[in-house]
């Protein structure tokens, strides 16, 4: 997303540590099969200045940490790409509400252009100035939003589905149950090419001390 991500070289960076958690069975009661898994090794794992995204081991998920630099970016992103009209992964926006500013976030989102985040996008986001997580569309220039929780850290199953009736319109999924649909004239989101990134973006703050997005099962549709 532009407001997260800006041209910036990836770095290509591989660890091998790993969040302490039990990865739960997906909860999602879907409607739509998902059309094909994203592996960790379709990913590029990069960063600007430390927090460094890493694999997480004996599963197979992401781990992509908050950094904190004056201005950090970190991100996995997927290397290739595929047709999609939708997302889906199991996991967590574990946030906070010490930022400076509403422009330090954490994003899981499907983007069809990785060169100058202008482009097409559509996914979850959580503000770290108040610990928000919304559901957003970003397209011709216009950025559409809807809150879905605050201050909820917990492991869910996020969904987002473009609408082949509507290709302006995305509904919104947590954990199979139908939160809302967002609608950008300005942008077209069904069957674009379209690449999965995770990704955070510090700013600064007072803290941001175990602050991390964990994606699992990571699939498009």
């Amino acid at each position: 997303m532009k407001r997260i991500l800006s041209a910036v070289a990836a770095f290509l960076l591989l660890a091998t540590m790993s969040c302490k958690k039990d990865v739960a069975a997906d909860s999602g009661n879907n409607k739509t099969m998902p059309r094909a898994a994203v592996p960790q090794s379709a990913f590029s794992l990069w960063g600007t200045c430390n927090g460094k995204p890493y694999l997480i081991s004996g599963s197979d998920g992401i781990c992509v940490p908050v950094g904190n630099c004056s201005s950090d970016i970190d991100a996995a992103q997927q290397n290739g790409g595929q047709n999609a009209t939708g997302l889906q992964f199991y996991g967590c926006f574990k946030g906070g509400s010490n930022a400076s500013s509403s422009a330090s976030e954490q994003a899981v989102f499907l983007c069809d252009n990785v060169s100058q985040w202008n482009g097409n996008e559509m996914g979850f986001v959580k503000t770290l100035n108040d610990n928000t997580l919304k559901g957003y569309l970003q397209g011709g220039g216009a950025y559409i939003y809807q809150t879905i929780s605050t201050n909820d850290n917990g492991y869910h199953t996020f969904k987002c589905q473009a609408k082949s009736s509507n290709v302006h319109q995305v509904d919104f999924y947590v954990d199979g149950t139908y939160k809302f649909t967002l609608t950008n004239n300005s942008g077209t989101y069904y069957n674009n090419w379209y690449y999965f990134v995770g990704t955070n973006h510090w700013y600064g703050g007072s803290s941001n001390t175990g602050q991390q997005i964990e994606m699992y099962s990571m699939t498009t549709f």
